[in-house]
Formats: structure tokens, sequence, C-alpha cells
């Protein structure tokens, strides 16, 4: 006899406390019986969705990546100046992580902690990411010029260091801002072809992406 139909609003409610719940504290310390309790259903319930923690931890990471892959997408679809397209991406990435504070935690605690058998997936949605990203930023300035997965790394890190120390009177648009003029500031100036130092860091950050 087959099992009931699984919803999709049920599932997208599961990870969204299992964010909240993960984010709050380490990974070994959360029991499926809180995520279970704070919505009301069984725990039966719990595991049709998913098998265990580490599928559901696992799941609540793809989650959030997907969603601000799709941001993004849209994001770098439209025709602008790269000064625009750069604010727009960092405002959007800024504001997503803005709404949902329990997955930018989870992200920045967990992100290098995932185990080797999902690391591959993980990895290869994050290169897709970055890989869409540098495509919009070489398209602008020329392949000769700054190398643009290091541009990409250096535009995410710089976000994510944003996210991170931001105080309670921060606002995401200034934000945005203040990160673009400083990332388009740094890229401008070396918007010159690569020297032999350049070339040696770009190799190396290709290496550690393919590792990953």
């Amino acid at each position: 006899m087959r099992g009931r139909k699984k919803s999709e609003h049920t599932r997208a409610a599961i990870l969204r406390c299992a964010a909240e719940v993960f984010s709050e504290r380490p990974f070994h310390e959360v029991l499926t019986d809180e995520i279970s309790g704070r919505l009301k259903m069984g725990k039966g319930t719990l595991y049709r969705y998913f098998a265990s923690k580490e599928e559901l931890y696992f799941a609540t990471l793809l989650d959030g990546l997907q969603g601000m892959q799709d941001a993004i997408s849209a994001v770098l679809a439209r025709r602008a100046a790269l000064d625009k397209v750069i604010e727009a991406l960092t405002g959007t990435i800024i504001g997503y992580f803005w709404q949902r504070r329990d997955f930018f935690i989870l992200l920045h605690r967990h992100e290098a902690k995932i185990d080797a058998s999902e690391r591959v997936e993980w990895t290869q949605r994050r290169e897709e990411l970055v890989a869409r990203v540098g495509d919009r930023i070489a398209m602008e300035l020329g392949p000769t010029r700054v190398d643009p997965r290091v541009a990409v790394e250096m535009l995410f890190g710089m976000i994510r260091a944003v996210c991170l120390y931001r105080d309670d009177t921060a606002k995401p648009a200034a934000l945005a801002r203040l990160v673009t003029r400083t990332f388009l500031g740094g890229v401008r100036v070396g918007m010159q072809p690569r020297t032999p130092a350049l070339a040696a860091v770009s190799a190396v950050s290709r290496r550690a992406g393919a590792k990953r």
C-alpha cells in the first residue's frame, strides 16, 4: 500500500524550521524531536520527508543555496553597467541573508564541515554560482584583466563580512553600496594585464576550487 503523497508545503516548512534550529547550536546538539515538536508533527512524518538528521541538514543548506541562486540569476539577466549589476547583485545577496539570518549563520558555521559524500553536489552548486557571476564580470572587464574567479571570491568574501559583522543600525542598501564601491575600486586599480604574481594567485584559487 502506498504512503500518502508528500506535500511541497510540508517539506518547505520542515526546511525553514530546520534552518532555524541548526543555526542555534552545533549539529551534534540538535535533536529531530525538537524540529518535529516546533512543527507540531510526529517524527514519523518528519522521517517520511528526510530519512536522517544528516539528510535534513544537507537539504537545508542546498535549499538555501538554491533560493539564493534563483535570486542572483534574475539580477545577472539584467542589461546594465557593471557597477549597477554588482550593486544589485550585492544588494540581492545581502537582502537574502538579511531576511534569512538562520541560513546565513548555518552557511557560515557549517559550510566547511559538509560530509565528503555530499560535498560533490554542494561544490557543483557553488561552482555554478561562481561561474555565472564570473562570466558577467569577465564580459565587462575583458579576459586579460582581473581573474574572474578571484574577483568573485573577493566579492563574496566582502558580502559575507558585512553580513557577519553588521550592527543593528545597518541598512542593506547602504551596505550594498559600500561593498560595491570598495570592490570596484580595488578591481579597477587592477585593470591591467595580469602580473606573474596575480597569475599564480589565480592558479592557486582554481586548484583550491577543484579540490572542494
